[in-house]
């Protein structure tokens, strides 16, 4: 009895879409049932030559036949009703995800916005106060201090002694911050609605210092967990990397961090000898421009999937030297 009881439990209460398949098997058996029936009458009746009683047996059959067909039509009109109720209980989830999700970004903003911090009086004047989300330039600030002081040391993690320091300054500022950001992207990432949409919207309202801290958090056991999401969702897509520590902590995560997975990967060395050859020695660029054909070969491999990083570990012997090398020889200084 368990196949009976399946597909009727699939017809009254589906578990994805609504019971138009369940409805289907039911009707084809029901049709080759009734169909059976009726050819095996018909051929006893020729065969008897009783066909008076078969107009007999025609008329008796028609009419459970038209009630069949009524009862039919009923099953159709709940499986109506269901595509309707699904449509209106998914409508209504994300509606109720929405208000969730746009309360927690309010909240979110809220808890930027009590971030104070003031730096001690001096000799020439009481001090300076930063408010909201300018304290996460001076939080930047008080990494890269303690970065260049972990270099100094000679420390063979840098990044995870700073930031250990760094913490230890600005975890009651900070902690707060990270658990709920932490939170807010793991209920993102929990729900049936369009994740990537609503971690778009999530990312934007990140400043580049809020990204920079981010970064370095994530690159430390303290914000381990905050990887996973990450690379699944491309949280640094707009990472200021000019501002980062060393240039060479991009590698710290990897390509899918900065890059939607959905790109088709390219090659740095092919896309670099492409780029060089359509937009420098094509278009006759001049060493001047030198700073706007970095942004533009930057810009343009990361359209390719080509991330900075890769441009430079292909380019020799860095980026920048390649790129003059080659705008040298285009305006013919070489």
């Amino acid at each position: 009895m368990r196949w009976p009881r399946y597909y009727f439990d699939q017809m009254m209460e589906p578990k994805e879409g609504d019971s138009r398949g369940t409805f289907f098997v039911f009707l084809v058996v029901a049709a080759a049932l009734v169909g059976i029936v009726f050819v095996f009458a018909v051929v006893a009746e020729i065969y008897d030559h009783q066909l008076g009683a078969f107009g007999d047996f025609f008329g008796g059959v028609l009419n459970p036949i038209l009630s069949f067909m009524t009862f039919i039509g009923l099953l159709i009109t709940i499986i109506m009703q269901q595509s309707e109720i699904r449509q209106a209980r998914a409508q209504a989830d994300k509606q109720a995800f929405e208000t969730m999700f746009f309360q927690m970004l309010t909240l979110h903003d809220s808890i930027v916005n009590a971030i104070d911090l003031r730096s001690s009086p001096d000799t020439q004047g009481p001090g300076r106060e930063w408010h909201g989300r300018d304290c996460f330039a001076r939080f930047y600030e008080h990494l890269t201090t303690e970065y260049k002081r972990a270099k100094r040391r000679g420390h063979s993690n840098s990044v995870h002694e700073a930031y250990e320091i760094f913490w230890k300054r600005n975890q009651k500022d900070l902690a707060h911050y990270f658990r709920f950001l932490y939170n807010m992207i793991r209920i993102i990432d929990g729900s049936s609605v369009d994740k990537t949409a609503y971690m778009r919207l999530l990312r934007a309202q990140l400043s580049d210092y809020e990204l920079l801290i981010l970064f370095y958090n994530g690159a430390t056991p303290r914000g381990h967990e905050f990887q996973k999401y990450i690379k699944k969702y491309t949280l640094f897509d707009n990472l200021p990397e000019e501002l980062l520590l060393d240039l060479g902590h991009l590698i710290i995560y990897g390509d899918d961090a900065y890059i939607d997975p959905q790109i088709p990967r390219q090659s740095a060395d092919k896309f670099l000898e492409e780029w060089r050859q359509s937009y420098i020695y094509a278009e006759s660029r001049t060493p001047e421009e030198l700073g706007d054909v970095m942004s533009e070969c930057v810009a343009d491999a990361k359209s390719s999937g080509v991330t900075h990083w890769k441009l430079e570990e292909a380019a020799k012997p860095d980026l920048k030297n390649y790129l003059l090398a080659a705008l040298k020889k285009a305006s013919g200084e070489e």
